[in-house]
């Protein structure tokens, strides 16, 4: 594939799963600049990098592993001690309903908050989330129950 091919390519796909990839990285750092920073920083290397990618189907798997790999590097630089910086309401265009999950998801901590993440805003299958982690399905999938059954008790108030 020519350099103009691969651009368009990555433009493309980029664009159809930038919210995404901006939410995983939002469920780990739980900080809005500190997410698009991780975001734009995984979409310049995954730009450079893009004649690496054998098999352009598995773009979203593979710039989710990016952005992932981005968002725990950037953990390890510094402790998590910041909080979601409500002045700066990115979600403004959103329904009220969608606000209140993505709070929710939100408390759930990065540890189960990835997996609904990349389950149902990503929507990556289990298989593909397990790929993007680097975990077995059967973990996925019990994470996921487990995060829902957590993100459930949330919602009706009971945490």
């Amino acid at each position: 594939m020519g350099v103009f091919p691969l651009k368009l390519l990555f433009e493309q796909e980029f664009e159809k799963h930038q919210k995404a990839l901006f939410l995983i990285a939002l469920s780990y750092v739980h900080n809005t600049e500190d997410a698009k920073d991780i975001v734009q920083e995984a979409a310049l290397s995954a730009f450079q990098a893009m004649d690496s990618l054998r098999y352009p189907e598995y773009f979203k798997t593979w710039m989710t592993r990016i952005v992932i790999n981005k968002s725990k590097n950037f953990l390890k630089g510094r402790k998590y001690t910041e909080a979601l910086d409500d002045s700066l309401n990115i979600f403004s265009a959103l329904p009220t309903e969608e606000l209140e999950l993505m709070d929710a998801i939100l408390r759930l901590g990065k540890e189960l908050s990835i997996y609904i993440s990349l389950r149902f805003y990503g929507g990556m299958n289990y298989e593909e989330a397990a790929q993007a982690l680097g975990q077995n399905v059967s973990t996925v999938k019990y994470k996921t129950k487990k995060a829902l059954k957590e993100l459930k008790k949330i919602l009706e108030g009971d945490v």
